[in-house]
Order: C-alpha cells, then structure tokens, then sequence
C-alpha cells in the first residue's frame, strides 16, 4: 500500500516545476519573438517605403554639389526611477526644457517597473510606460495629458511654449543648468567644430515654427523590455526625413537572457546618417570583480545586437550591428562604481575632489586599460555621484545608518557615452529630482547629418514626388 498524500505532493512539485519551466520558456520565447516590435506614433517603414525607396533612385544626385551637412542638436537623458510609476504631477519641464529647443529628445529610463519575479518572468506591465510617454508627450508638445492620467485630484503643473529663430548650423545658447564638456583626452574627435554657415537649410527652423503644428514633437520609436524603457521624439517636421527604423533587446539578467538586465537599441537613419541609440542597465554590485561582469554585459550587447538590414537601392545597406552605425551614443545606469570604502569616498564627495573620484572610477579605469568601451567618449564629469540617495533627500544612503536602510559607497551609475566621428557634446550634467534614489544626467549633443540639398538636386522629369509617406506599423499604446 502506498502513501496517497506522499504521491499527490510529488505530483505537485512536478507540477509546479513544470509551470515554472513553461513560464522561463514563455517569457524566453515572448522575447525572442517581440524582439523588433515598437510603438511609434507615425513611422516611415518597410512597405510604402519600399517604393519610395524606387523613386529616390530616379534622382541624379551629384555627391559634390547636392549633399550639405547641417548640425542638429540632440539631448539625451537617463534615469533610473527605481521601480517608482510617475504621479501625473511630476514636473519634467526643467528636465526636458532646452534653449532653443532640441531637435531630437532620447531618453532612456531604468526600473520602470520593480525588478520582482513577476515582472521579470511574468507578463509585461506597460503602464508605467504608457505615463512616462503621456508626461513627456504633455512637456515637450505643451498639451494636456492623455486618459492614463484622469481622475488624478492632483492639479498638474503648467507648461510654457517655447519658441526658436535659430538655424539649424548656429550653435545653441547654454542652457544655465549646463557645465560645458570637455572631450575624454582619448578622444579623436577633437576636430570637429561648428558648421560653416553656408550649409543652411533650405528651411530655418523659425520659418518652420511660424505654424504651430511645426513646433510639435512625436515618437518615432519607443521599446520596453520589463524594467528598460527607451523613447526616441522628434521635431514633426523631420519625422519624414527618418527611415530604416530597427528595434533590437540583448538581455542579460536572470539565467544569462531574461530582461531585468541589458539593453535597448534603437536604430534610425536621419536623412543619409545612421544613429544608434542603445539604453542599458548592466549587472549591478559592488563587489571586487563586479566591474568584469560588467564588462561581460557590454560586450555580449554588442555582439548579440542584430538589426533587420534594409537593403536601400541607391544608398548604402542600412547597419546591422551597433558599430556599423555613423553616429552612437550609449546611455544607461552601467552600475560601474568608485572602487574606494564608503568613508573616503563620502569624504572627496564632500570635499568636491572628482579628480580623485574618477581616479578610482571602475567605468575610467576599465576603458583606460581597453577593457570595455574601446575608442568611446564620454565628457567630463564635474557633478556629485548620481547614486545611491535615501528616499525624497539630498543624503547619500546609509549616512545615517537608519533601520533597513542599506550604505552604498556614492557612485556615478548614470552615464553617457557616445562613438562616431561628427558628434560633439556641449554638455554633461545632472539633476536634481528626488524622485528616485539616482539622479536623473543628461548631455546635450550637436550631430552633423548629410542630407541632400533639395534646392540643388536634379530630379529625373519622370519622378513626381519624392515626399516619404507615412504608415503606422503597429497599434499606439
């Protein structure tokens, strides 16, 4: 005779294994299979693009004589909001606000969601995203917020417009929270500087933003991979001059692939330059040896990030990999840390010492050494440690050994990089929100893109119209 109760336990935890083994190869497979997927609001792609595709290669270009460099300015942000979905009151104003204001905003964030099994294993909650969007969307358009947040009984924060008669070559206005960046001294791009003046568009911006749909922003591209999010907006008026639009995730936590830990690219062509944005959140820790697994993530992001290539009649193959992009820039809390003791770090952080921090910076040392990021740039950092706050204070974890609250050496987690001749960043600074327990940094960028001068162009008599049409690929959120 045997034991009932014994045999049905067994079953049990047979079944229960079971369960959780199809979860692992659910979500493995749900990853693999929405790779590429992306919401957007109007995107130029793949179908309708194919025959304009067609119609471009009707047009007699003369590379001497059509092409023209102009300078657009790019302002990239990361912030890591640890696990913490935004109340609709959140101001993001001073954030975003720019003067003039930028052409491209891209902006990564980190923890959207917290880093718990289910999430991680477990269907995707896009919500928090669905409100990071409408709060950007409602701060850089000047608009109300969408039907994510009603019924808040909080009164929301007022925008004003802004406004811009500069072309697209001057160079911008520091903004006052901006320190200027110097380049990394392992840089080469140290030859690039403003555009001659003789490059200006057919177009200035302040012709463009007389009429007011012209001053509006939309998405061209927004992914999730549970807690990374990364968005990329774009004045309206250039959203037709984007093409070849990829998406690709590399992840790189639970089990070596799941998503609490990895990265977001997204790939684009503005005009005839290709960019890539990758946003990452690499293995976390402090510990001797940490910083390898680091290193580890990073290069497993490069090698494992494949983009679907568009093969461009006319026009080079759109890249596949990150560093066949033109233009790159690499944003994300990388979790590399400031290999000293808590007491003499909080120490130089009080004397404001950042020679002698980054002297020990584990990020600087393991690029000095060709250990990762190999031939990339970052500006100069002359702001505290971005990590690791106490809630809603200016006190670095741990400072008061309060009950349950863990003491973390201070650390510049939060970092821009960037890779690619014809990038230049004019600034590099953090701010200061006490939502999360990082700071959110962010860098402003100028990038030079090669478009074609369309005053200057000849165009076969058979070729009617060379306006990109627009197709929205996927349902928004």
């Amino acid at each position: 005779m045997y034991d009932v109760s014994e045999t049905i336990g067994d079953r049990n935890s047979k079944k229960s294994k079971l369960s959780w083994s199809k979860t692992l190869v659910k979500k493995w497979l749900n990853l693999q299979s929405k790779d590429g997927a992306f919401h957007a609001d109007d995107i130029i792609y793949e179908e309708k693009s194919n025959r304009n595709r067609e119609r471009r290669t009707k047009i007699d270009l003369d590379p001497s004589h059509t092409l023209e460099v102009q300078n657009y300015k790019i302002f990239v942000a990361t912030w890591n909001v640890a696990g913490k979905s935004p109340p609709s009151y959140l101001n993001l104003e001073e954030w975003l606000n720019t003067s003039p204001p930028a052409d491209i905003y891209v902006l990564g964030f980190q923890e959207i969601v917290p880093l718990n099994a289910g999430n991680v294993l477990g269907t995707e909650d896009n919500g928090p995203a669905r409100k990071w969007q409408a709060l950007i969307r409602k701060t850089l358009n000047n608009i109300s917020l969408d039907d994510e947040f009603k019924g808040s009984n909080r009164r929301n924060s007022s925008f004003s417009k802004r406004h811009s008669s500069r072309y697209y070559y001057d160079e911008p206005s520091l903004d006052h929270r901006f320190s200027v960046s110097d380049y990394d001294p392992y840089s080469d791009d140290e030859d690039i500087g403003p555009i001659d003046s003789s490059y200006a568009h057919c177009l200035s911006i302040g012709d463009r933003e007389t009429h007011p749909e012209h001053s509006r922003y939309c998405l061209v591209a927004s992914k999730q991979m549970v807690g990374l999010f990364l968005m990329v907006w774009i004045k309206s008026d250039l959203r037709d001059a984007v093409r070849n639009l990829n998406v690709s995730c590399v992840g790189r936590g639970l089990m070596g692939y799941l998503g609490n830990k990895g990265a977001i690219s997204i790939s684009m062509t503005l005009h005839r330059t290709s960019f890539c944005f990758v946003c990452s959140h690499l293995t976390s820790g402090e510990k001797d040896g940490d910083e390898l697994r680091r290193n580890s993530d990073v290069m497993e992001i490069l090698r494992k990030t494949r983009f679907t290539q568009v093969h461009d009649k006319g026009n080079e193959d759109s890249p596949r990999t990150i560093l066949e992009h033109d233009r790159i820039i690499w944003l994300g809390d990388l979790n590399y840390r400031i290999a000293l003791s808590y007491r003499c770090a909080k120490a130089l952080v009080e004397m404001r010492n950042w020679r002698a921090l980054l002297e020990n910076d584990q990020l600087r040392i393991e690029q000095i050494h060709g250990r990762v990021f190999a031939g990339w740039s970052e500006g100069r950092i002359f702001f505290p440690p971005t990590y690791k706050y106490s809630n809603n204070s200016d006190r670095y974890s741990g400072e008061n050994m309060l009950p349950k609250e863990k003491r973390r050496t201070p650390a510049w987690c939060d970092r821009i990089l960037w890779h690619g001749h014809g990038l230049r960043q004019v600034s590099y600074v953090r701010g200061e929100s006490r939502f999360s327990d990082h700071r959110p940094v962010y860098g402003l960028f100028l990038a030079e893109v090669e478009s074609i001068d369309c005053c200057r162009m000849k165009i076969n008599p058979s070729y009617s119209s060379s306006r990109v049409e627009v197709e929205e690929l996927l349902p928004k959120f």
